[in-house]
């Protein structure tokens, strides 16, 4: 599967979860795609990837299609069992029986044929067929069983009516494989012993028996597979040790088999795999999708005044200017988590500003993303608690710069608490050193 499929099939999935459960925590991964100068869908896109990554779905599906081409593989191993074990059952008596070991050679084929046709028309899911539902069942007891039911009905949703073209490849596939397996066991069986040949009829005439064998063979003639004479056809209503009669029969049987059952799975086969690659080069994301139209709303491209960055102190950030994609580290700088904004700052560093509300860490942490920091100093005051908000906040900060270094302000009542994190520590003057 083209890796364009697979981005919008995990997509899909992410829309699905966020429909059922709720939107994810993306506040740092909406940042860093809003970053990105691409359009409103490659946005979507590399939002609901880099959803996937963090909360394992892309190695779910990375393990899914692992376990799709495995089974796949397996149950094209039990095709060919199933054609070597289908002509062998046709050939196990001697003399043979021609109709029955034709019916025996193409009945299920011919049937199976029919159900697909049928629910090809009628039914745009999974075309009716037990070898599709084996490959599926088998997929998910070789994959993990949420990942299928989160994967699964998003692959569906994705591709719509067009699934049934890959059904109908894969359905193909295997009963060519099967029918191929077939041909090979009667052309080494006919090659290496001796087959008689003979039809009996209870209700039917020979000249009935004559004209079914022409119509029958009429398309194997046109491809070189000669239809037995008249007379032939008369007398092996009891069976001919002749070595011509055997050799006809043998070419017409296989003749009917081919045209009829080989070459008709070949070219559905054919006819599906076109159709599906087509069809998968037609699929785009639905941006008109109010979901998506809401999401894409959100993730507008961030717009920074780039000449404003030395008034960044007062942490009053103006968007103005396009974004640019980020780039390597530049500047070395100082921010102050939960600080007082009455605390003087060293005069000697470029200060970003207090981060104490919500709206001036989300605006440090777009400015960040545009810019990031070749050496950032985080300054803390331990008289706040280490809890979990703060800590995550500052990886946050620490992931949008090249080097980055605590600051204790103070030591104050939590500074043991701080101490017990084994933080990289450093002072202002840090931020000077090999500029």
């Amino acid at each position: 599967m083209r890796q364009k499929l697979k981005s919008l099939w995990l997509t899909e999935t992410i829309h699905l979860i966020e429909t059922e459960s709720g939107r994810f925590a993306d506040q740092d991964i909406n940042r860093q795609v809003k970053a990105e100068q691409i359009s409103n869908s490659d946005r979507i896109v590399m939002r609901a990837i880099m959803l996937s990554k963090q909360n394992g779905l892309y190695l779910a599906q990375k393990i899914l299609l692992r376990s799709v081409k495995l089974s796949f593989v397996l149950l094209l191993l039990v095709s060919m069992f199933l054609g070597s074990s289908l002509a062998l059952g046709a050939l196990s008596q001697n003399p043979i029986n021609l109709y029955w070991a034709l019916f025996s050679l193409l009945g299920v084929h011919l049937i199976t044929l029919s159900i697909w046709f049928g629910s090809f028309f009628f039914f745009a899911d999974f075309g009716g067929s037990l070898l599709i539902h084996c490959w599926l069942w088998l997929a998910k007891k070789l994959s993990q069983k949420k990942t299928v039911q989160q994967l699964i009905p998003a692959f569906v949703e994705l591709f719509g009516s067009r699934i049934r073209w890959l059904i109908g490849f894969v359905l193909n596939l295997f009963w060519t494989v099967i029918l191929s397996s077939s041909l090979f066991v009667l052309v080494v069986l006919f090659s290496t012993k001796h087959y008689s040949f003979e039809w009996q009829t209870t209700l039917l005439s020979s000249d009935t028996v004559i004209a079914l064998t022409h119509y029958l063979g009429y398309l194997p003639s046109l491809l070189g597979f000669e239809i037995p004479k008249d007379e032939v056809i008369k007398l092996s209503e009891h069976a001919l040790s002749a070595g011509e009669v055997r050799s006809s029969w043998a070419v017409w049987l296989l003749g009917v088999f081919i045209v009829y059952g080989l070459v008709v799975r070949f070219l559905c086969m054919v006819f599906c795999g076109i159709n599906w690659l087509i069809s998968c080069r037609q699929i785009k994301l639905n941006i008109t999708h109010p979901d998506y139209q809401i999401l894409a709303n959100q993730l507008q491209p961030l717009f920074v005044n780039i000449e404003d960055a030395d008034k960044l102190g007062k942490i009053d950030l103006q968007w103005h200017l396009p974004a640019h994609s980020t780039q390597d580290g530049e500047g070395a700088f100082l921010v102050a988590i939960d600080v007082q904004e009455s605390w003087h700052h060293p005069e000697s560093v470029s200060f970003l500003g207090f981060l104490n509300t919500r709206e001036q860490r989300s605006n440090i942490l777009d400015y960040l993303q545009l810019m990031p920091a070749k050496k950032l100093l985080i300054a803390i005051d331990t008289d706040r608690s280490p809890d979990r908000g703060v800590l995550n906040f500052m990886n946050q900060l620490i992931n949008k710069s090249q080097q980055s270094r605590i600051w204790f302000i103070n030591q104050g009542k939590q500074y043991h608490n701080w101490q017990s994190l084994s933080l990289k520590l450093a002072e202002p003057n840090w931020l000077h050193e090999d500029l």
